[in-house]
């Protein structure tokens, strides 16, 4: 007990009530808002070119995002159908030809092979052959 009273005596009151003073400042001050924009002049424009860029009131910001939005839905949705009429017109161009000749003029199926990709191609194939044939080796090296 005598720990404390000494502990008391030695905090200095100055030092108290220095740090209350400054936490209800900053609470009073958040509770009023006052470093907020709520306080700042509401003046009248004084000039005509002031008055001249003023907005009506007419529509809040938010109806106009929404008229906004809705106006892209709705090109959207034409653009959209526009895309699907035109696909299903060149699908009935194409139905009188047969798929796979389809596929085979756009992956130019009719050309020959080039010879570095024969050539690619047969190395694979041997490098293929040898994986196979050092693990069969091995084993019949194990059970001789």
């Amino acid at each position: 007990m005598k720990r404390v009273t000494s502990w008391l005596q030695s905090i200095k009151i100055k030092r108290i009530i220095t740090v209350f003073l400054v936490s209800l400042t900053f609470l009073i001050g958040s509770a009023f808002d006052i470093y907020g924009n709520q306080l700042q002049a509401q003046a009248q424009p004084v000039t005509p070119e002031a008055t001249q860029y003023k907005v009506d009131g007419g529509e809040s910001e938010a109806e106009i995002k929404a008229d906004r939005i809705k106006d892209n839905a709705e090109k959207s949705a034409k653009l959209l159908k526009d895309e699907g009429i035109n696909i299903k017109n060149r699908a009935a161009e194409d139905k009188g030809k047969n798929i796979f000749e389809n596929i085979k003029d756009k992956l130019n199926l009719d050309e020959p092979i080039d010879p570095g990709t024969k050539k690619a191609g047969e190395q694979l194939k041997e490098a293929a052959a040898d994986v196979v044939k050092a693990p069969q080796k091995a084993l019949k090296d194990i059970s001789k």
